[in-house]
């Protein structure tokens, strides 16, 4: 059991490493309308990050000079908007009973109420910040995406990324992509021979980091050299004053035993156990 949990980890690790390079895909997830197409609510998955996930730290926050009483009215408006798709959606289906078609018009339906909840939570978070907030917020939004931004078509849209250049990122991506899965292909049989050393499995997983670091950062120059002067100049443009933080300062944190979603209703920002961040 410990031998399968520990190779969880070190193929966790391997999928966090390669991004924003490899994970973003050219067109990128349906955006909002700020500059650069900041995606407002969601959870904003692997290939994006949230403007709802930014405001879970304080940290950014205070670097976007958002107000505590914003935060408040937010998360308050987006929780009754959550509450409501779910009594909306109604009883959870049986998948193993439905038919293929069946099951077709069910992801249907579930996907277009994502998209219209989405919307609701977009309009939300575009009424409650000021237009400066949200500037602030998408600028250190692409500084983390780094050259992932790149992939996604309303940045592509603002820099004039041109067919030729879109071509040459889906290379670019799929090679590494390739490269990765080839250099890796044996680290299972690795890792089980290295039986419950943990010595040994801790040098593995730093080797492992080390070689996905390299392959980002070729994969990220070669992504930047497809720019011209020009767009490299407008891309640091638009990604604003530098600001230091990494993704995973961005995961919410619970504590122990603690269930997602749990905590105290009403909690403000900054309150609960200590190192925990607020949800939105």
């Amino acid at each position: 059991m410990k031998r399968v949990k520990l190779f969880m980890l070190v193929a966790a690790m391997m999928s966090l490493i390669i991004v924003p390079a490899v994970q973003a895909q050219p067109g990128g997830q349906r955006q909002g309308g700020q500059r650069g197409g900041g995606q407002f609510g969601g959870r904003g998955g692997q290939n994006n990050i949230s403007i709802l996930q930014l405001l879970q730290s304080e940290k950014v926050r205070a670097e976007a000079e958002i107000f505590e009483e914003q935060v408040q009215e937010i998360r308050e408006t987006v929780d009754k908007i959550r509450a409501e798709a779910r009594a909306n959606q109604g009883e959870r289906p049986d998948f193993r009973n439905l038919t293929e078609e069946q099951r077709r018009e069910l992801f249907d339906k579930f996907r277009k109420s994502s998209e219209e909840t989405q919307k609701k939570v977009n309009a939300v978070i575009g009424d409650v910040l000021l237009p400066p907030q949200m500037e602030r917020l998408e600028e250190i939004r692409l500084q983390i995406l780094g050259t992932g931004a790149l992939l996604l078509e309303p940045v592509q849209k603002e820099l004039k990324i041109t067919d030729t250049q879109k071509a040459k990122f889906e290379e670019i991506t799929t090679g590494t992509r390739e490269k990765s899965q080839e250099m890796f292909g044996g680290v299972r049989e690795q890792f089980q021979q290295l039986g419950g050393d943990r010595e040994k499995i801790q040098a593995l997983m730093a080797e492992i980091r080390k070689k996905m670091e390299t392959v980002q950062k070729e994969a990220e120059e070669k992504i930047l050299g497809t720019l011209t002067a020009g767009q490299k100049e407008k891309f640091t443009e638009m990604k604003g004053k530098p600001f230091e933080i990494s993704r995973e300062e961005l995961r919410p944190q619970r504590p122990q035993g603690q269930r997602p979603g749990g905590g105290q209703p009403g909690q403000r920002p900054g309150g609960g156990q200590p190192g925990q961040r607020p949800s939105l």
